[in-house]
């Protein structure tokens, strides 16, 4: 009897470890760059970071810079004020960026402080900085192969005109920076706008066609579909909606 009790209490000690230690449906999670008493380990974690697919470089970032920054007298490829031309990927990597850190990199705080744009290019407002901010934070990458943000069957004023002169014209044509780098042509409110509109300025200018002044001047030409909606917003009597 003692030995068969003995025997008992052993396996139910036994059964007792094992629920313990092994619960059904619990998983040890071991933390990832766990810092505690390793100072040398810095490196941000990216592997269980969830992938920003709504910025991309083409299509999100290198507007802000072309449009805000890369204009003649600034950070252009001829004037490289400073050292900085922030006119292609390549150029724009190679100063004041630093990948994973946004708070580390220039090109993002000089322009949260509001040092940068210098006056009279209007500051970046805040989806601009958001944008700038999460695209250093995912690692500064050249995304490239972007889906379009653009609908051809919506040209209103306020929700496809006025982003797409914003991302691509204000730099030079908003009131205060037009008497200087514009040529006095304003187009930052819709007033200006339409005289731009109704002397034929702005859509050939846009269109590049002959005997126009070829724009965004020295940035890359809108695309077809951003072009076909300024064209239906003019058709549609350029509308202030």
């Amino acid at each position: 009897m003692k030995k068969a009790a003995l025997i008992s209490c052993t396996m139910a000690l036994v059964v007792c470890l094992y629920a313990c230690t092994h619960k059904p449906g619990v998983v040890p999670v071991v933390p990832k760059n766990n810092t505690t008493g390793n100072n040398n380990n810095t490196a941000p974690d990216t592997t269980q970071q969830m992938v920003d697919t709504s910025v991309c470089f083409q299509r999100d970032i290198l507007p802000i810079f072309l449009g805000s920054c890369a204009m003649s007298g600034c950070h252009s490829a001829s004037t490289q004020e400073k050292g900085y031309n922030l006119t292609t990927y390549s150029t724009i990597i190679a100063k004041g960026v630093v990948p994973y850190y946004s708070a580390s990199s220039k090109v993002y705080t000089e322009c949260v402080s509001g040092k940068m744009p210098a006056y009279p290019i209007a500051r970046l407002d805040s989806t601009q900085l958001s944008l700038l901010k999460r695209w250093l934070d995912m690692g500064a990458h050249n995304d490239t192969n972007c889906s379009v943000i653009c609908d051809t069957t919506k040209f209103t004023y306020a929700a496809a005109i006025v982003p797409i002169l914003k991302n691509n014209c204000y730099s030079c044509h908003a009131t205060a920076a037009a008497p200087s780098s514009g040529g006095g042509i304003v187009l930052d409110n819709y007033t200006a706008l339409t005289v731009q509109v109704q002397n034929g300025k702005l859509l050939g200018d846009l269109q590049h066609q002959s005997g126009y002044n070829y724009m965004p001047l020295g940035g890359n030409k809108l695309q077809d579909c951003q072009i076909t909606q300024v064209s239906r917003w003019i058709a549609s009597g350029a509308p202030n909606n």
